[in-house]
């Protein structure tokens, strides 16, 4: 095998750059680092803190709620329905909101069917109003009562 005199060197560079590698791990072995941070005093920290933050937690108001909301809600929570409280061929659109699961545009739904079939005859006849279905009547069935006016207008 005949190589160059540039190649003679270039083999010669490579054989004493590994020899060199060799020796230096022989004299000087490659340790791993194993030491870690010690988290103990950051970790203590943070007990103190959540503790302390946690105790207070349930006593603090709330940020996204203002003494106004907290009084609106607390009187809609104590508004409760009574049986057969309302009359649904003389309830107003206030009124009929107050009823499970009726909102603003199916209170409006009702005065309008109302308007124009006149009175309710029946709690089932709800079932032709849109946005009120089976579920939602019976829902309803508890709070509900229907007066039919006679025909002299009482």
């Amino acid at each position: 095998m005949n190589l160059t005199p540039a190649e003679r060197r270039a083999l010669l560079m490579v054989a004493l750059v590994f020899a060199i590698s060799a020796f230096i791990q022989w004299v000087r072995p490659h340790k791993v680092s194993t030491k870690q941070f010690d988290y103990t005093l950051q970790d203590s920290l943070f007990r103190a803190l959540s503790a302390d933050t946690l105790k207070k937690a349930p006593n603090a108001p709330r940020a996204q709620t203002s003494p106004e909301r907290r009084v609106k809600s607390a009187k809609k929570k104590k508004e409760v329905l009574k049986p057969k409280s309302i009359d649904i061929n003389t309830a107003n659109a206030s009124t009929l909101i107050k009823l499970p699961r009726i909102g603003p545009k199916t209170a409006q739904a009702i005065i309008d069917y109302r308007t124009e079939h006149g009175p309710f005859k029946s709690i089932e006849e709800l079932d032709e109003v849109k946005g009120i279905g089976p579920k939602t009547i019976e829902r309803l069935r508890p709070f509900i009562i229907i007066t039919i006016p006679d025909s002299t207008g009482r």
